[in-house]
């Protein structure tokens, strides 16, 4: 199987801030910034690029991360929230970069609020991201970034519990239900510890991702799950599902951020107690 020696990874966007940094900004949305080491080497990827450039990149300078060392980007899916800061990051890195994204992340997304329509998808156009410096790489199925690293790629959905509501994309002309097939994950396979999914939104559902991490690792043994579950307006019967699916993956580490909810992370902690840990903006995981 292959694995990488290692990996951190600091939260450069979330909704939220770690206390003991207030010179950080938090805004709604999601950027993390991940080092992976193999062989003596390190690559660095950003997964997502948060709601704007300019937040993104004053964290990372404050934090000391030199965002002009990223090798690759990875798109979880195409709500502004997440992609956004793109465009700005591609011109600040000055160089060719791919980007990795599910091909319907580049459709039209809108959300109601309020009984309103609004535009929630991408910022821009693909022609906008290749002028930029973006090498767009449109895949349905799974990417290997390097051994041990997998974008999974579209995910099946399985549990019955984890439906899409409340998203709208447009086809043919007309207002249809966006059941989110963009939504992908990142599995990480980290030696003597075991694989590690690191999730945007979760919008395929976090039981979804974890059986399809099990799946393409090749692995039942999940050591951390990290990132947005998407639990927020979850039911107590689907946040119950989830602790169920965790403990069955013997999963050691939850880090929950984003858009998981207070109630879901309640119940983590009621759960697993110190096994879960909240991210905020400025916090660092390293495995």
């Amino acid at each position: 199987m292959s694995q990488v020696d290692g990996m951190r990874l600091t939260v450069l966007v979330d909704d939220f801030k770690n206390q003991l940094q207030s010179e950080l900004a938090a805004k709604h949305g999601l950027s993390f910034f991940i080092e992976l080491k193999a062989g003596g080497h390190t690559t660095n990827l950003l997964m997502d690029t948060g709601p704007s450039a300019d937040i993104v990149m004053q964290n990372a300078q404050k934090l000391g991360i030199e965002l002009r060392k990223v090798d690759s980007i990875v798109l979880s899916h195409g709500h502004y929230d997440h992609t956004g800061g793109l465009l700005g990051i591609l011109k600040h890195i000055g160089r060719k970069v791919p980007v990795i994204a599910h091909p319907g992340a580049l459709e039209p997304k809108f959300v109601m609020k309020k009984k309103r329509l609004k535009k929630a998808g991408i910022p821009f156009q693909a022609s906008e991201l290749k002028k930029s410096g973006g090498i767009l790489i449109l895949k349905r199925g799974q990417t290997s970034i390097m051994p041990g690293v997998l974008v999974s790629g579209e995910i099946k959905r399985t549990s019955q519990l984890e439906r899409v509501k409340g998203f709208k994309t447009t086809k043919g002309g007309k207002l249809v239900d966006d059941h989110m097939i963009d939504d992908q994950a990142l599995f990480v396979t980290v030696r003597s510890k075991g694989s590690v999914i690191i999730t945007g939104c979760a919008h395929a559902g976090l039981i979804n991702t974890i059986k399809q991490a099990q799946k393409a690792t090749g692995s039942k043994r999940v050591h951390a799950v990290i990132g947005g579950f998407h639990l927020a307006n979850a039911s107590a019967k689907r946040i119950g599902a989830t602790v169920g699916e965790l403990q069955r993956a013997g999963v050691k580490a939850i880090m929950p951020c984003h858009c998981t909810g207070e109630k879901a992370i309640a119940k983590f902690i009621e759960v697993f107690g110190e096994k879960c840990r909240q991210l905020r903006t400025g916090d660092v995981v390293s495995l």
